[in-house]
């Protein structure tokens, strides 16, 4: 199979009997010698010393939020919030919403939650119109693009609704009161993902990339794994696919093996969202192909046993249950006439971290979406921020 340098388009991936026969045709074809063949330059070399450097300091959890100015005024009660869900495949939103569900408890404030079927641009528009006609005092957004929304974001505007976001590819300003966790931040976890990628690679070789069309976020931050592979390692070789959002929790992970049987010289292969991967070793075993090192971005609470035996390589987390409770914190600032404090402060992210089972720091799994925190006592940080 020819590798598909970043420069061209990406290929889709479907699980189907057809696609599985392509997949074997293209693997049999051969690669045209690629990375396999390439013997390692002092470019290389050093690029790999470096992200290999920087791989130890990724192992060990944070221990503070980032956070340390109290918001210092007294914080209104009886705010009421609404979320809106990035689709049921987006987990790191089910689980950020839990989090400020108890969150707000602390402020004497509430919080509905509209959870779109999918995240098109037309099911968010009618989940954000769902949201005006509620009249609340702020709107949570997640992992979601302004554009297809500008028509919703006007109004809330001109009604003096907030609306803050986490997790989104648009910056602070314009229609957002603050982005939190943003490009800046995901790009920090890619890179240091794709450091441990070449860290364990140690010499250069074929890097597969799986994408998710639909979320920009996704795309922008997945830009930032390939440049640091490519620039760590101008010899290494880039190969990608991508597969359907509908494609979650069914066929994407028969698609994914499929992809990797394709490309039999791959050498890690980085899941660009983890919820894509939760059946990808299942599948793989039951196709009867061999992973290469797996890597991904945004641990899924399900995720965790395959980390703990080794079958996923190496995870960067995104703690959403942290992340909900920074988003209260921003609208506490925010309601209190701090809306600066809130860009100042609340974009203080704690530093990235990597769980692999090389590194030894994989936790333990949790009950159903629960998430282990990485800042083990994040809840009692807030609270003194908030007065509690």
């Amino acid at each position: 199979m020819k590798s598909i340098r970043s420069s061209r388009a990406t290929r889709p991936i479907v699980a189907t009997a057809s696609a599985v026969s392509l997949c074997l045709l293209l693997a049999a074809c051969g690669d045209n010698g690629g990375a396999r063949n390439k013997p390692a330059t002092p470019a290389d070399v050093e690029g790999i010393k470096f992200a290999t450097s920087r791989v130890r300091a990724f192992a060990e959890p944070p221990t503070s939020i980032g956070i340390t100015q109290p918001v210092g005024k007294p914080i209104p009660g009886g705010k009421r919030i609404v979320m809106i869900g990035a689709g049921p495949g987006g987990i790191g939103t089910i689980i950020a919403h839990e989090a400020m569900s108890e969150a707000v408890k602390e402020l004497d404030w509430e919080l509905k939650f509209i959870q779109p079927k999918e995240p098109t641009p037309q099911l968010l528009q009618q989940a954000l119109d769902q949201a005006i006609q509620l009249e609340p005092d702020a709107v949570v957004i997640s992992a979601t693009e302004t554009a297809p929304i500008a028509g919703q974001l006007a109004k809330l505007k001109a009604k003096g609704i907030p609306v803050v976001s986490n997790n989104g590819p648009d910056p602070s300003g314009g229609p957002l009161v603050i982005q939190i966790a943003g490009l800046d931040a995901l790009n920090d976890l890619a890179v240091a993902i794709a450091d441990k990628t070449l860290a364990d690679m140690g010499e250069p070789g074929i890097v597969g990339i799986v994408g998710l069309p639909g979320y920009r976020i996704i795309s922008e931050y997945t830009e930032a794994y390939k440049k640091e592979i490519e620039t760590r390692c101008p010899s290494c070789e880039i190969v990608e696919a991508s597969i359907p959002v509908s494609s979650l929790g069914t066929t994407a992970g028969t698609a994914m093996a499929n992809f990797t049987r394709a490309s039999p010289d791959m050498k890690a292969m980085f899941v660009s969202y983890d919820a894509m991967g939760i059946n990808l070793f299942s599948a793989a075993q039951a196709a009867g192909a061999t992973l290469p090192r797996t890597y991904s971005l945004g641990t899924a609470p399900a995720s965790i046993p395959a980390l703990a035996n080794g079958a996923l390589t190496a995870s960067a987390p995104l703690d959403q249950g942290e992340m909900g409770w920074r988003v209260v914190d921003a609208l506490a600032r925010i309601f209190t006439g701090q809306q600066e404090s809130a860009l100042k402060h609340d974009v203080m992210y704690p530093r990235p971290m990597l769980w692999s089972k090389s590194l030894n720091n994989v936790p333990e799994a949790p009950q159903g979406n629960a998430f282990p925190s990485i800042v083990k006592n994040y809840p009692e940080q807030y609270r003194k921020l908030w007065g509690k």
